[in-house]
């Protein structure tokens, strides 16, 4: 009788002072910050002007962001960085008040990448589902739609999804379902 095989723990459920999960989550809030503060800038000045006191903070902001994504880089490596983005999501980003006059934005890194994510109100055939949407460079032909259908089966409208050439497995996840299947979410 062979003795029963353990899997081996997901990044997510590592303790929190696991090195790599450090550098994974370190790398995914970064470039989060990085890329909100880079909207954050170019929204204030579309908005407000170059030399208005709002867009001088959100200038300010942005510096150190980069600062602090060069003091990552410089600690961990361009390479190591670069291949922690590439892990599925650990951490979320929420912006704006749960009560409060702003709207509620919910980030997440997908493949080194910020996105907001959504849940849209579900339907008998697709009762779990979430809407998309890249930070930046914008989404080209709007945000992507995730759903789990009523069969447990799931689906993305992405590319990588919609033409899956390269497998015949009906469980592909796209990197959008990984990352929400990551989270719990789908």
């Amino acid at each position: 009788m062979s003795a029963p095989t353990r899997r081996k723990p997901t990044l997510r459920e590592r303790d929190p002072s696991d090195p790599l999960r450090r550098v994974v989550e370190l790398a995914q809030r970064g470039r989060m910050i990085l890329e909100v503060s880079t909207i954050d800038l170019e929204a204030a000045e579309v908005v407000l002007g170059s030399f208005h006191p709002t867009t001088w903070h959100f200038r300010h902001a942005l510096n150190e962001a980069k600062r602090s994504w060069d003091r990552l880089r410089a600690e961990f490596g361009g390479a190591t960085l670069e291949e922690a983005l590439k892990e599925a999501p650990l951490m979320v980003l929420t912006l704006g008040d749960e009560g409060g006059d702003l709207p509620r934005a919910v980030l997440i890194p997908i493949g080194g990448r910020a996105y907001e994510v959504a849940r849209v109100e579900g339907t008998e055939i697709a009762p779990v589902q979430w809407r998309i949407n890249r930070l930046t460079p914008a989404l080209e032909h709007g945000p992507y739609y995730v759903c789990r259908l009523q069969d447990g089966s799931t689906q993305c409208d992405c590319a990588e999804w919609t033409y899956r050439l390269d497998t015949t497995d009906p469980h592909f996840a796209c990197k959008h379902l990984a990352a929400l299947a990551a989270l719990g979410w789908i």
